[in-house]
């Protein structure tokens, strides 16, 4: 939709003139709640919320950001299989970030320091159009040094505390996505139930490739942090044939960037599960 559409449709709903920049008019809405407010709100658990605390990190309020995209296989003419595939990529690569930033500007605006939790969800409204949302707790550094920048990461407040007793601080969540496709005529054979088990050459060849792009991408992304490094929390992978001889895949891989602030000791091997009395 273009600034004068979607000017248009703001207006018949009530809803103040957006430009798509910066923060939507609903977000601007909850962060001045918060602020006439005061309401502290959390979506870390019990464990995640001590351990945000030993980290020095106080939580002040949820934030979440999101955008609605058209997602699926691009028709044109003369573009492929393969050219359709990376504009996939892209796409999902735009929505991820997209969310994530509104999310980190609504962090910002109401003084966080950081987000920690981050969990990121992708919900097919209809057959083409797919929404990407970004939800977590923004946490304020109870500290004189503060980040010259909100941070990012999907550890949960006790790994992030368990973290920076080690020496190291998260700096973003990394994403890495590839999508590819492959064609092999001998498919056509070795999927059949006359086949018997055998390996499918062309499935192999695919997600190993996708696989591997994706970590490419991730560390791509990690290093544009100016991180040091990044500890990887999921992947997925996911196929689907195109007719008989052709098969075409999307691999992702998320994580959080990491960087190294001094040479601390070991991070215990496991959390708390006492909360001793004298904190001294």
């Amino acid at each position: 939709m273009d600034g004068e559409g979607r000017t248009e449709a703001y207006e018949e709903v009530g809803v103040p003139d957006w430009d798509g920049r910066g923060l939507p008019p609903v977000a601007r809405a909850r962060v001045d709640r918060f602020a006439s407010s005061g309401l502290r709100t959390s979506l870390l658990s019990v464990p995640g919320a001590i351990g945000a605390e030993v980290a020095g990190f106080t939580p002040v309020g949820e934030v979440m950001g999101c955008v609605v995209e058209r997602l699926g296989w691009t028709a044109g003419f003369g573009i492929t299989p393969t050219q359709q595939a990376a504009i996939y990529a892209d796409a999902l690569r735009q929505g991820y970030r997209i969310a994530l930033d509104r999310l980190r500007l609504e962090a910002e605006a109401i003084g966080a320091d950081g987000v920690l939790g981050i969990t990121t969800s992708v919900t097919r409204l209809d057959e083409t159009m797919q929404e990407f949302v970004a939800l977590g707790t923004a946490v304020r550094a109870e500290s004189r040094q503060r980040p010259g920048r909100v941070f990012t990461t999907e550890l949960p407040g006790q790994d992030v505390g368990k973290l920076m007793q080690a020496g190291w601080v998260p700096a973003a969540v990394a994403i890495g996505i590839s999508a590819n496709t492959t064609f092999d005529y001998n498919m056509q054979y070795q999927t059949t139930m006359w086949a018997g088990n055998v390996e499918v050459d062309a499935h192999t060849r695919l997600v190993t490739e996708v696989r591997a792009d994706a970590r490419s991408q991730f560390r791509k992304t990690v290093q544009t942090t100016g991180a040091d490094g990044a500890i990887v929390s999921r992947m997925s992978l996911d196929t689907w044939q195109l007719g008989e001889v052709a098969v075409a895949g999307v691999a992702s891989v998320f994580g959080t960037a990491i960087a190294r602030f001094h040479s601390g000791s070991s991070a215990p091997t496991s959390a708390l599960t006492i909360l001793p009395l004298n904190r001294a």
